[in-house]
């Protein structure tokens, strides 16, 4: 198994741009650069997505590693990002596979392998649907009760987009929606009411 890590050292200019995270989906985040204009967030394919290029068009060069494996690679500020093919052992690619894209942190933490997110995408999902009914009580301050509707769905919806806690659960959510919403007013006793059972100590 190559340790990413073990790229071969060279010096990094001052003035690299930074490699900007993107999530494309929850849980799923990618490493992007901008080329003439154009993000990309796969060195192997030209602009439009559907044609194998050179990741040297990009501005790649190639790399060794320990062993003899090589990649293209290229440099940020914030790590280097890396083309091998599906095994990870050569910048040889293949236009018929995928290429594998990584992108290692400056101290070598591998942040991005889209290997292992094929990976993952491959395996057939054990899935299973939870309805949930919440009741939510607001303290309007002068809103409306649409509006605590409103912001209760945001705030159930940004919950779910980021799924459980690091360590808490393997299970990820891939779809979510929600079937219906209502408000209910709450009748509240004023404080200057009277409650006379207890004056008749009924």
């Amino acid at each position: 198994m190559t340790s990413w890590s073990e790229l071969t050292a060279r010096e990094k200019p001052d003035d690299l741009p930074d490699a900007i995270q993107r999530q494309i989906a929850p849980g799923i985040v990618r490493y992007v650069f901008v080329h003439e204009d154009v993000e990309v967030d796969d060195p192997a394919v030209d602009a439009t997505g559907r044609f194998f290029v050179s990741p040297r068009e990009y501005g790649f060069t190639i790399r060794g590693f320990k062993g003899g494996k090589t990649a293209w690679g290229r440099d940020f500020a914030n790590g280097t990002m890396l083309v091998v093919n599906t095994e990870g052992l050569s910048h040889v690619l293949s236009p018929k596979v995928p290429a594998r894209i990584l992108f290692v942190a400056n101290d070598g933490t591998v942040l991005q392998d889209s290997g292992v997110a094929q990976r993952v995408a491959e395996r057939i999902p054990d899935l299973t649907t939870v309805r949930l009914i919440v009741n939510a009580t607001f303290d309007l301050h002068g809103e409306s009760p649409e509006m605590a509707r409103t912001l209760l769905m945001r705030m159930v919806d940004r919950a779910l987009l980021t799924g459980p806690r690091d360590g808490e659960s393997e299970a990820t959510i891939v779809d979510h929606m929600f079937e219906s919403s209502s408000v209910v007013g709450v009748e509240r006793r004023r404080a200057t009411d009277t409650d006379f059972s207890q004056l008749l100590d009924i």
